[in-house]
């Protein structure tokens, strides 16, 4: 991906590094969860080792560290002597991941709003609403993905609860890979119903208003599911 922050790093939103602090494998890492954004890798995709020796000039070693540190985050799923792929989930599997975010992205909302008035805090907070709007006006999926991995990680920073944090960031590596599935009108005025609860500061509204858009993503998958899924919110 670019240099947006909350893309840099691993792809997924965690804190920043330079690239010279990476480690190789950690640069494979990072490089294969910007492929999920960009389309170079997809769901059920063979990671052959050669390969990704050829690719990223390093050794099997370095690699199979890489796809260790996949495995870990659920992103591949690593077999002896059958190699690894990226992960296809189940529709269960999918539905089970969004369940888990309906409850923490529920909570990351609440505590934001709680904090909003804290220096900085509705500043950004109306910023990333407003790319999110942006984002959607420009019918561009990338431009998108972008802008909702800046929407929930700022909502996660601005709860002031690192753990919480993190867990966005871990939850944020499984995207839904072939498609949006919420109508672009739709997902406009749910982030913006999340986002005005959380600058009026309406704790009981916010996370009201971020559960319900996660649910609304569990009924989309339960009606029109099709592998394959890494799954995520929309």
């Amino acid at each position: 991906m670019s240099a947006d922050p909350t893309l840099s790093a691993d792809g997924a939103g965690h804190p920043p590094k330079s690239e010279e602090k990476l480690s190789s494998s950690e640069r494979i890492v990072r490089d294969i969860l910007r492929g999920l954004y960009d389309g170079r890798y997809v769901a059920g995709q063979r990671l052959v080792e050669p390969d990704l020796v050829a690719r990223y000039a390093v050794s099997r070693s370095t690699v199979r560290e890489a796809i260790k540190r996949l495995a870990a985050q659920g992103v591949v799923e690593a077999h002896h002597n059958r190699g690894a792929r990226i992960r296809q989930l189940s529709k269960e599997e999918a539905r089970n991941i969004l369940c888990i975010s309906e409850v923490i992205v529920g909570l990351a909302a609440r505590m934001a709003a709680a904090n909003i008035d804290e220096p900085g805090c509705r500043e950004e907070m109306q910023q990333v609403v407003d790319r999110i709007v942006e984002a959607t006006r420009q019918s561009d999926k990338i431009v998108f993905l972008r802008a909702r991995n800046r929407f929930h990680r700022t909502m996660a920073r601005i709860s002031r609860n690192p753990e919480l944090d993190q867990i966005i960031a871990n939850l944020q590596v499984h995207l839904v890979r072939n498609r949006l599935v919420m109508q672009p009108e739709e997902r406009e005025a749910s982030y913006i119903a999340i986002g005005k609860a959380i600058l009026a500061g309406d704790v009981e509204a916010a996370e009201a208003n971020a559960r319900k858009h996660v649910r609304r993503m569990i009924e989309l998958v339960d009606e029109a599911y099709e592998p394959p899924l890494i799954s995520g919110w929309d």
